[in-house]
């Protein structure tokens, strides 16, 4: 017979780890919303961005360049820690099967990268995700320098980067082309010629980099809260099977309690008698 202080022990472990998974929820959560509250700002920019792409692409009279046809390079905005279900091995599963039809990866995300390492897939490049939102710009930033100085090495092959996004049912993954640039997006703002002091060309050159870095930060802000979402429902999950395994050693702990309490009256009935 098990003992009831045995049992009681196991309560115990349980409840502390019910603490530790209500934590866990309570910080995705927070931070899913974080995020969410930054995505507005990039957004923004990211319109004015290209609001003067357009413009500058009017004034420049630059045709758009011709698609290339073969892999290229794959951004992947993964998943830096675990405890998020199977959002993880869905954009590891992704980011293996376009590996394995010729494309490098640049990963985001030490988890993802992990995993892909265990599968033998080996990424040009990897960093870890932001910490925390106000960590995105940095990252982006130094994703964004990597990716051109790729870009220039590989001869201008094709971008793309792969991201999940968590406004959506399911939280799909989205890939979203980076390069070759598509101009049909930037429609002119207006006729005449903006007033600038660099040339048509070159402006065109900083404005599609600042564009770049837009699109990057919203990936990887995305990314953030995809993650977040994800954990906070496992966690949510985890927290309901918590407490059925608490309220199944409650019921044990009161039968093998009252099971102790009989063995003890009946000894001491059998010990009293004469």
């Amino acid at each position: 017979m098990t003992r009831p202080e045995d049992i009681r022990d196991r309560i115990d472990n349980i409840r502390e780890i019910e603490s530790i998974v209500s934590t866990l929820r309570a910080l995705a959560v927070a931070r899913q919303h974080e995020a969410r509250d930054h995505l507005a700002p990039i957004r923004a920019y990211e319109t004015s961005v290209a609001q003067a792409l357009g413009t500058a692409l009017a004034a420049a009279r630059i045709t758009a360049p011709e698609p290339i046809d073969r892999p290229g390079l794959i951004v992947v905005v993964g998943v830096a820690q675990g405890f998020s279900g199977a959002f993880g091995d869905r954009i590891a599963d992704a980011a293996d099967d376009h590996a394995r039809r010729g494309a490098d990866l640049l990963i985001v995300g030490g988890r993802t990268g992990s995993a892909l390492d265990e599968r033998g897939v080996k990424p040009v490049w990897v960093t870890e995700t932001a910490s925390h939102p106000h960590d995105v710009p940095a990252l982006a930033s130094r994703l964004s320098d990597v990716l051109f100085d790729r870009l220039t090495r590989s001869g201008g092959a094709p971008v793309s980067i792969l991201f999940a996004d968590p406004e959506a049912l399911d939280q799909p993954l989205t890939r979203r082309l980076l390069f070759p640039f598509d101009f049909s997006r930037f429609p002119a703002q207006r006729r005449e010629a903006p007033l600038t002091t660099l040339a048509a060309g070159e402006l065109v050159s900083e404005l599609i980099e600042e564009y770049v870095f837009t699109a990057l930060c919203e990936a990887v802000m995305l990314g953030f809260a995809a993650e977040n979402a994800a954990r906070a429902t496992a966690m949510s999950r985890a927290q309901t099977n918590v407490k059925r395994i608490a309220t199944d050693l409650q019921a044990t702990f009161q039968r093998a309690r009252q099971e102790q309490m009989t063995t003890e009256i009946i000894e001491l009935s059998t010990a009293s008698a004469p």
